[in-house]
């Protein structure tokens, strides 16, 4: 296979049905390419949107593993409705159709509590004396990230000792030493949120808050804390 290919052309119109890639590995126009860069591993395509495509960038993929599980479904109006594969033991969705707002809200609230339940489940073997609960967030439209960090008592007290006239250093994830770091899969969040229109409504968002609320109510009674102990949520850059 040469250093970067597309690997198929995966029309947004075809009859209904199931199928691999077999099926679609001629160039078309109005369809998904996937494209492959086998020197990094790294595969690219275009989530149409009719409010701007967004481009999702997914590495270490094996390019076997994509092309052996990929499966394209279209409904009975010939809408392509869902494009998934199974890449490094999980099942992921590289695209969904969704029929309206909420469809799209309720697909990102189920992931939004099973994400959230992979890093309580995670949360759930620290057994220290924890300070701090963070939840840290980005998107740049190229990347998303959420995921918690824990503070213990003895990063906090180091993080005072070496920012002695800063009060609000202890609140900061970044002066920890991120020894206790958990996150879920921001690479499906980032495809679920890509799909979804945007117009008025924050989906980015919409399943921060979904997010951070569950781990903060799955998660902050099963800690052993601090009396000043703090679960902090905020974005960075």
């Amino acid at each position: 296979m040469p250093i970067s290919c597309f690997l198929c052309f995966i029309p947004l119109n075809h009859t209904e049905g199931t199928y691999t890639h077999e099926a679609f590995h001629t160039q078309i126009e109005d369809s998904i390419s996937l494209y492959y860069d086998d020197q990094y591993q790294i595969l690219t395509y275009v989530v149409p949107n009719p409010e701007g495509s967004r481009e999702i960038s997914l590495y270490q993929i094996s390019d076997r593993e994509l092309l052996e599980s990929l499966k394209i479904t279209y409904a009975q109006d010939g809408v392509l409705q869902k494009i998934t594969a199974r890449l490094d033991g999980r099942d992921l969705v590289l695209y969904i159709h969704y029929t309206d707002a909420e469809h799209a809200k309720e697909t990102l609230r189920q992931f939004a509590v099973a994400n959230a339940d992979a890093i309580v489940a995670q949360i759930r073997t620290f057994t220290g004396v924890a300070a701090r609960l963070f939840i840290d967030y980005f998107c740049d439209g190229d990347a998303f990230d959420f995921h918690a960090v824990i503070g213990t008592d003895g990063e906090r007290e180091d993080v005072r000792q070496k920012y002695p006239k800063d009060d609000d250093a202890q609140n900061c994830s970044g002066n920890y030493p991120m020894d206790y770091f958990y996150e879920g899969d921001n690479e499906a969040f980032h495809i679920l949120v890509a799909c979804a229109r945007d117009g008025l409504f924050d989906y980015f968002r919409y399943t921060v808050d979904l997010m951070s609320e569950h781990v903060r109510e799955k998660a902050v009674p099963l800690l052993q804390k601090t009396s000043d102990f703090a679960f902090i949520c905020e974005e960075y850059d």
